[in-house]
């Protein structure tokens, strides 16, 4: 689906919101919704996701199941979660594919909040069905933000250090992981790489490196350590979806073409593991 707005002006505009009004959302609103998770169902590495509105309400009704507020989240009557099988990627994709949907959430002027490793995998797998043989790596409450921030979700967001981000000279690089990448050296990409620094991640640890050789931007995770999984799901993997969402699509909004492909250029750093690069597309 298109946005209405600036994807630019979107990723700028999206916070966390953890504080929501009890409101329930209109009927025609839903239907949007469901049409913008329909639309997000394959990833830029081929994984299938498989995303669904779930009410509050309805699930305690239906399903028997409470959806709880998962430690900060209040007031929220809906989610979003989706589910995958686990294979080569399928966190990047997920990242990719939720970060896109909240987007789209954010151009209704809706609130979303990542929840990868603070809610309860099984109340959701058993109101969405979910098989044996697929996950639910992370969710998102969906709703209207709520007039003032909690206390509790002030604290949270202070000492998560959410609004700060690490500098280019920390994230980008010319050629190899020794030389910086400067905006003017970035020429019409520094837009999208600004994006890509915006995005949010996993307890704000921005876990991306990037380094630009010629034709490519080589996507690298950079691991924190004692950083570990959750409940088997690789937090910093969905992370790296989460950026590459922000860089591409701010790269369509930029009319900057380019492809996802698998071309390792071997540059050597025992603490970066490859990922993926984008092919600049000349055009």
């Amino acid at each position: 689906m298109e946005f209405t707005s600036s994807v630019i002006d979107l990723i700028r505009k999206r916070r966390s919101v953890r504080s929501y009004r009890n409101e329930k959302l209109a009927p025609e609103t839903i239907t949007i919704i469901e049409k913008i998770l329909q639309s997000s169902s394959s990833g830029p590495f081929g994984n299938q996701v498989s995303f669904r509105l779930v009410e509050k309400s309805w699930a305690r009704e239906n399903a028997g199941v409470k959806l709880g507020t998962y430690g900060f989240i209040t007031g929220a009557g809906y989610f979003i979660a989706g589910e995958v099988k686990p294979h080569d990627n399928c966190f990047e994709d997920y990242g990719f594919l939720l970060e896109t949907v909240m987007l789209h959430l954010t151009d209704l002027n809706l609130g979303t909040c990542w929840l990868g490793g603070t809610f309860k995998r099984s109340d959701f797998a058993e109101v969405l069905g979910t098989d044996q043989d697929m996950v639910i790596p992370a969710i998102t409450p969906v709703g209207f933000a709520a007039d003032k921030k909690s206390i509790r979700e002030s604290i949270i967001r202070w000492g998560a250090k959410s609004d700060n981000r690490k500098p280019w000279t920390e994230l980008f690089f010319d050629n190899d992981f020794s030389t910086p990448l400067t905006e003017a050296s970035a020429g019409k990409f520094q837009l999208p790489l600004e994006m890509l620094r915006l995005a949010p991640s996993a307890s704000n640890k921005q876990p991306w490196r990037i380094v630009k050789t010629n034709g490519f931007f080589h996507f690298y995770l950079k691991r924190t350590p004692g950083y570990g999984k959750f409940d088997g799901m690789d937090l910093q993997k969905i992370d790296m979806g989460i950026a590459m969402a922000h860089f591409a699509l701010s790269c369509d909004s930029q009319q900057l073409k380019g492809t996802w492909t698998k071309q390792n250029p071997g540059i050597p750093d025992r603490n970066a593991e490859y990922t993926i690069s984008w092919q600049i597309v000349a055009g």
